[in-house]
């Protein structure tokens, strides 16, 4: 099996990384996925994005995150998006970057990790089984309103 790396996105990956993420989020554009990416990866952000590559650095998933102050849990890192494509081992990629994840979280003092997963996604998520299996559990639900004319990603 190939031996999967996580890297923090560089920003002239920026565009490789979209075209990772149109399956999952086909209504997200060009422009919205570098603006996401540009604030996550400016100097002082509080959360960046991770991606997962083999030798020859082709992503084969990512996540972004955010470093939240939370009521219940004091710290948490808060993952909005999680994408792992990998046709052969979709588990090690998936798992690559969830041991990331929890890297991240500890080193920073994190009392939680909370992932988000779009409404077209929270039954049939691939790696859905994997994140239960490591401790990922259902903990409420969010709700939303739209304040901007943009509709939300599914």
């Amino acid at each position: 099996m190939p031996t999967f790396v996580t890297r923090p996105l560089d920003a002239r990956q920026v565009d490789q990384a979209y075209a990772l993420m149109r399956p999952f989020y086909p209504e997200l554009t060009v422009e919205r996925w570098r603006d996401h990416a540009q604030a996550l990866l400016a100097p002082g952000s509080r959360g960046g994005i991770v991606t997962v590559q083999l030798d020859h650095r082709y992503m084969h998933g990512l996540f972004s995150y955010l470093l939240v102050p939370d009521l219940g849990h004091r710290l948490g890192l808060q993952v909005d998006v999680f994408v792992a494509l990998d046709l052969f081992d979709p588990e090690g990629a998936g798992d690559a970057l969830l041991a990331e994840m929890d890297r991240i979280a500890r080193q920073n003092g994190c009392d939680a990790i909370h992932i988000t997963l779009p409404d077209s996604q929270v039954k049939t998520h691939p790696l859905l089984a994997r994140f239960r299996a490591l401790g990922h559990l259902p903990e409420g639900r969010r709700l939303c309103k739209h304040l901007a004319g943009e509709p939300a990603l599914a």
